[in-house]
Parts: C-alpha cells; sequence; structure tokens
C-alpha cells in the first residue's frame, strides 16, 4: 500500500493512459481532476473521491485554474 498526496498543475496530465496491476483510490483535497477509466471520463472537484481497478487504461488531466491536490492510494505500490 502506498499513499502520496499527488498534485497537478493547471493544464498538467498523466501524458496518456497507464495499466497495471491493483487498485487505486484517492480524495481530491484541492482544485479539479478529469479522470479517465476506460472510455469513460469523470470530472471530479474539491470532497469527490474515486476507486478502480488499476489493470483498466486510466490517466487523468487538471483541466481547471488552480493546482490540483489529490490523496492518492496504490496497492500494491506502483510509483
Amino acid at each position: 500500500l502506498y499513499g502520496s498526496i499527488h498534485v497537478v498543475e493547471p493544464g498538467g496530465s498523466s501524458a496518456g493512459m497507464i495499466a497495471h496491476q491493483g487498485e487505486e483510490l484517492g480524495y481530491v483535497l484541492q482544485g479539479e481532476l478529469e479522470l479517465t477509466i476506460e472510455d469513460a471520463s469523470y470530472h471530479l472537484h474539491e470532497g469527490d473521491s474515486f476507486f478502480f481497478q488499476s489493470s483498466l487504461p486510466h490517466g487523468y488531466r487538471n483541466p481547471g485554474e488552480i493546482t490540483a491536490k489529490i490523496i492518492w492510494v496504490n496497492s500494491p505500490p506502483t510509483f
């Protein structure tokens, strides 16, 4: 299990889709996050949370005007 506060600047992104073993969950502390899992995109705001299987292709970007901060947890650790 690995957790961090993931910081994504406005316009920042994961630079593409990734997939790997495990599960991920997160909670948006500040800002906005567009999270894409397979073919579905979710526009998340402060106070929103997420959970998904890491084996599904996924990526993210900050479409907002302020820095996004997300508590992001991976199991098993992947970064």
